[in-house]
């Protein structure tokens, strides 16, 4: 039937998405509640549902390509060294040639090649700059980073909700608000207390603070 076509399908998407935790094992919720963020966000800027829905389940897919990253550099325990960041970077290109040309997996492809590109131009892979970064990652950008600064890792500490808010909204020198579409930043400062809600919600123990 079409409702078992479209379980079979979020299932394997989630599991193809988890593919990133292979060499990454602190992930953990990440890939849930960055697709969770996202879908809140895509509502507040009035997008269709279909497109609601289709974020929330393919915005998981975005460090998909992490699986080609060697662990000993995603589980270094310290700032990594300029080499080695390069070698991180890879993981947006790897990720879309993971995901492929389906049309359907077409929204999940573009979230994975350009969800570290930056409003200012500052980012990668491309340099891309403002409205030429597609609509998907721009969200999930937010998303993403709001979550990773709320998780601790090997090479970093974590941040509770309030000090993440003001690395986002204010910046931290390696993090500036100019990063972040002005009107997705906008929303984020207008619902931010949603975020905390849901990753209260779907936080793991292991990594939150």
């Amino acid at each position: 039937t079409a409702r078992e076509y479209e379980d079979a399908f979020t299932y394997l998407i989630h599991a193809l998405a988890r593919t990133s935790e292979a060499n990454d094992m602190d992930t953990g919720n990440h890939i849930l509640r960055v697709g969770e963020y996202s879908a809140i966000i895509a509502r507040e800027l009035g997008m269709p549902e279909k497109f609601i829905e289709t974020i929330r389940l393919q915005a998981t897919l975005h460090d998909v390509g992490k699986v080609h990253v060697p662990s000993h550099i995603l589980k270094k325990d310290g700032r990594l060294d300029e080499d080695e960041m390069e070698e991180v970077k890879k993981h947006s290109a790897f990720g879309a040639r993971i995901i492929g040309d389906h049309p359907r997996l077409a929204p999940g492809k573009r979230i994975a090649l350009n969800h570290h590109e930056k409003w200012d131009g500052t980012g990668y892979p491309a340099g891309l700059k403002g409205e030429e970064i597609p609509i998907e990652a721009r969200i999930v950008a937010i998303a993403d980073c709001y979550d990773a600064l709320r998780n601790s890792r090997v090479y970093k500490p974590c941040y509770d909700h309030r000090g993440a808010c003001k690395v986002i909204i204010e910046g931290d020198g390696r993090l500036k608000p100019e990063h972040f579409d002005p009107r997705i930043l906008g929303i984020f400062i207008k619902i931010e207390p949603l975020f905390k809600e849901l990753y209260e919600k779907l936080k793991d123990t292991s990594t939150s603070c």
